[in-house]
């Protein structure tokens, strides 16, 4: 792919993502209504001019991957937070099919997302529940330990306690 046609992608792939963005957080009750339209027509122009200077269209593989959600990066899937960012993964997947769904009423999407969100709400809770006993078995293990043992003091001979006394006495007398 030469310079240009990468630019050109790119610059398509942004647009892409500008409008998606937005179009999302409308639904959710925020971002900027009035701008979609014009976020179409950017998109539609670099199409355009993608295809002018290529003399191809974009594949909707390109456009696919445009929007792709990129998964954060899990270092071990068997750790507590490798779990919980997989759970997480699924609750989003699960809303944005639950989104889409209700916008065109489609209930069996819908309630596909809905399970997606629940399955994924069900892990989370077991991955908290084990880490909650785990943390509760080290408190009484900790609790269980028994204190260090102190040594036993010396016990003074009877020389060490007369020196001690007749000290003592010095010290009263002034000497």
């Amino acid at each position: 792919m030469p310079i240009d046609e990468n630019w050109l992608q790119e610059a398509l792939d942004y647009r892409l993502r500008e409008l998606a963005a937005n179009i999302i957080r409308v639904v959710r009750g925020a971002g900027r209504p009035d701008d979609i339209i014009d976020q179409c027509n950017e998109v539609l122009k670099a199409a355009i001019e993608y295809h002018d200077k290529t003399q191809r269209f974009v594949s909707d593989q390109s456009v696919a991957m445009a929007l792709h959600l990129k998964p954060e990066q899990i270092r071990d899937y068997e750790s507590f937070e490798g779990q919980r960012q997989l759970a997480l993964r699924k609750m989003v997947k699960g809303s944005l099919q639950v989104t889409a769904s209700r916008l065109l009423d489609q209930r069996t999407q819908e309630n596909r997302g809905e399970s997606e969100i629940f399955e994924a709400y069900r892990d989370l809770e077991h991955l908290y529940q084990v880490l909650r006993k785990q943390r509760e078995a080290e408190l009484r293990a900790a609790r269980a330990k028994p204190a260090p043992r102190r040594k036993p003091a010396k016990r003074k001979t009877a020389r060490v306690k007369r020196r001690d006394e007749e000290g003592w006495q010095r010290k009263e007398k002034g000497g």
